[in-house]
């Protein structure tokens, strides 16, 4: 009951409720579907493959006046860095972030904390973007 009255009151005053540390890292990240990605062979080398992203671009009447305007090109490209690159190939609906941040701790040294830190905020800015989705709750779609 006192939970429905923190929701009345937060919802009147204007306040989001935050998903707490456990939401969030029960929650799985899924790549959009529009968009395209590859693993390729980095710049320099003796470095590993890294991650294109590429982007399109609007294609409804405004997109397409703009980008015969400027001649723009059909997608945008984005290459991540190596734990950025680690972190899409896992961002599929099958891994939560507990789960992707316990991956990036192992490969690269880092203590849990850190790990679900720099996930969690590299995701958050994924989806600020979005490029990712995320789902939540039990039940995952097919």
């Amino acid at each position: 009951m006192s939970s429905m009255i923190a929701q009345l009151r937060a919802a009147v005053e204007g306040k989001k409720n935050r998903p707490s540390r456990g939401q969030v890292l029960a929650s799985r990240p899924v790549r959009h579907p529009k968009i395209v990605w590859s693993r390729e062979v980095a710049r320099e080398e003796g470095l590993p493959e890294l991650v294109l992203i590429r982007i399109p671009r609007r294609q409804d009447r405004w997109g397409n006046f703009v980008a015969r305007c400027f001649k723009l090109p059909d997608h945008k490209k984005v290459e991540l860095d190596q734990i950025g690159s680690d972190v899409w190939e896992l961002c599929d609906g099958d891994h939560s972030v507990d789960k992707i941040a316990r991956r990036i701790s192992e490969s690269y040294k880092l203590n849990k904390r850190q790990a679900e830190t720099s996930v969690t905020a590299y995701l958050k800015m994924l989806a600020d973007r979005r490029l990712i989705g995320i789902q939540t709750g039990t039940t995952k779609k097919k």
